[in-house]
């Protein structure tokens, strides 16, 4: 169950694949790849309740840890995830204190939160005794508030100092699109640039992680020069496009 802070630990950005395709055999596949960890969408991608139990349950067996996205506002899915197995938690539109609070309270055992007690189905698939799992949960699993408005930069320190919080997730297409009041978003453009680059510092500042989603290699190039912990690689799509692209332009025939 501490797969995922060995991996922080080591202070290597960790690349996760984002995947919102419900089927467990692909995400188990795109964890046999040389991928750090799958964090699973329930936001904007296709996962429901049901298929996140299995696709956490598919991922168990290959070591690789598993965040989840939850969809805006279901702090009741906090809880439920973690109970399923879940290394770490994305919650989006953390905007507020008040939004930072509400999320660590569903995330953590007391002291710290008034997550209720019922991991028996985690520490099933993870290996440990109950007693065991709740016992260092809080150490283990990794919450995440997103920053991805201007209200939520705005108030980002003060998210940060919330107990409970492990650290901040950049949205860098619905950052742009807040910030520049237009709707076509312009991920790491000159006008989020310089907040992007403040997130890692902020973060490091109180001893907590910084993380985000890139779209393209460069994307995640400039993540790991910022001091990232943890970069998204893209969604389905993208991997498998660029995967069978890769492929195709290895045929001498095409």
């Amino acid at each position: 169950m501490d797969r995922l802070k060995k991996l922080f630990d080591k202070g290597d950005m960790i690349l996760s694949a984002w995947s919102g395709m419900q089927d467990p055999m692909y995400i188990a596949a795109l964890a046999r790849t040389g991928i750090d960890a799958v964090t699973l969408d329930m936001q904007h991608g296709m996962q429901t309740e049901s298929s996140l139990i299995t696709g956490i349950t598919a991922l168990a067996p290959t070591g690789k840890p598993c965040f989840v996205r939850i969809p805006v506002g279901r702090f009741d899915l906090v809880s439920r995830s973690l109970d399923a197995g879940a290394h770490g938690i994305i919650a989006p539109m953390i905007n507020t204190v008040e939004d930072a609070e509400r999320l660590a309270s569903f995330s953590k055992y007391i002291p710290v939160g008034d997550r209720s007690f019922g991991a028996s189905y985690a520490a099933a698939i993870l290996g440990v005794p109950p007693v065991d799992y709740v016992k260092v949960a809080n150490q283990n699993t990794f919450v995440f508030a997103m920053i991805e408005t201007q209200q939520a930069v705005d108030n980002m320190e003060a998210i940060l100092d919330v107990d409970g919080i492990d650290g901040i997730f950049c949205g860098p297409g619905d950052l742009s699109i807040s910030v520049r009041r237009n709707v076509v978003p312009d991920a790491y453009g000159p006008d989020t640039l310089p907040i992007i680059e403040s997130m890692p510092v902020e973060a490091k500042k109180r001893g907590k992680l910084a993380a985000t989603w890139c779209g393209s290699i460069e994307h995640l190039e400039l993540a790991n020069k910022l001091g990232f912990s943890y970069a998204a690689m893209g969604h389905d799509g993208l991997i498998l496009s660029r995967g069978a692209d890769a492929m195709l332009g290895e045929l001498s025939f095409r």
